[in-house]
């Protein structure tokens, strides 16, 4: 080939010359080992090939995974219509521009202000399913931030499409001005060192007279560098009436499942939010992932 060294050439070369061209080789290859692992490229988590079910989803007996998305800044639905994994904004407000969305490292960016949400502002579904409450599920987001500023407010939460504008969300053996509905953060930055992962039990009459009981144990001591690429994650454990939480496959907390959330079917939302000073920042999202029991009806993905 052009270009090629024969084998007579490679010989005659000193031993000194070919260590060093070794070491040159070696420390090139650590060099791009470091930037595909801080970049994702390398994250178990964010290559949609991987098959494997992660021990949070297992313990719970979640194993049929139904989500599978890599998603890069086409996923987003630019007209809010149409068959996307996401849709920008939400139900109750406008959505934000397009130009929040965007693609780094072949992965979805979501930038300061955007937000996201699995359904359409009708509260439908698209590509990714909503999943049942009474089923029990395991969702996960693999996910990096492009710096690591406290104001930085990344949110990767869950909630019902019960929760309407029709205020569905009322149920006949309750109170009928009476709105339930639980809401699910899997994570949220900017609250303390580690995952920040709530359980929320809403209850109320809009539009102010709304109360709310979460679990006290919801920040984790354990520091989170949310500049490398971690996969969030929470499990809904039906049978246990449970929530946990999970950092790249470890359990870091559990709670108490609110009772009103087996009544009722999820949404996934991402959001790149701040704690009031809006400084730059992107949330890049490398894959979702979503489980539930082999009973469900949902495909397979």
């Amino acid at each position: 080939m052009t270009g090629a060294r024969s084998p007579s050439l490679l010989r005659s070369e000193s031993p000194s010359k070919l260590a060093a061209g070794r070491v040159i080789s070696g420390t090139v290859a650590l060099l791009l080992a470091v930037f595909k692992s801080t970049h994702g490229l390398a994250a178990a988590g964010g290559n949609c090939a991987d098959r494997s079910v992660p021990p949070g989803a297992t313990a719970a007996g979640l194993t049929k995974r139904v989500v599978n998305e890599c998603p890069d800044g086409a996923a987003v639905s630019p007209t809010g219509a149409g068959m996307f994994p996401f849709y920008s904004g939400q139900w109750y407000y406008k959505a934000p521009s397009d130009d929040h969305y965007t693609s780094v490292d072949g992965a979805l960016a979501v930038k300061l202000g955007g937000d996201i949400s699995s359904v359409r502002h009708d509260l439908s579904p698209g590509l990714i399913p909503t999943l049942s409450g009474s089923d029990g599920f395991y969702v996960s987001f693999t996910v990096r931030l492009s710096d690591n500023d406290p104001d930085h407010w990344p949110a990767l939460w869950m909630m019902p499409v019960e929760h309407d504008g029709a205020r569905s969300d009322r149920y006949g053996d309750l109170p009928p001005e009476l709105e339930r509905w639980m809401e699910l953060d899997i994570d949220e930055g900017g609250f303390g060192p580690g995952l920040t992962g709530t359980v929320h039990d809403w209850s109320g009459t809009p539009p102010h007279n709304h109360r709310n009981s979460q679990n006290r144990n919801n920040v984790s001591r354990d520091r989170v560098d949310r500049a490398s690429v971690h996969e969030f994650a929470a499990s809904v454990d039906a049978q246990k009436g449970e929530v946990k939480w999970w950092l790249d496959g470890k359990e870091k907390m559990a709670a108490p499942c609110p009772r009103i959330g087996a009544r009722q079917h999820f949404y996934l939302i991402v959001s790149a939010k701040s704690h009031g000073r809006n400084k730059d920042y992107s949330l890049i999202l490398y894959r979702v992932r979503a489980f539930v029991p082999q009973t469900s009806v949902l495909p397979q993905k």
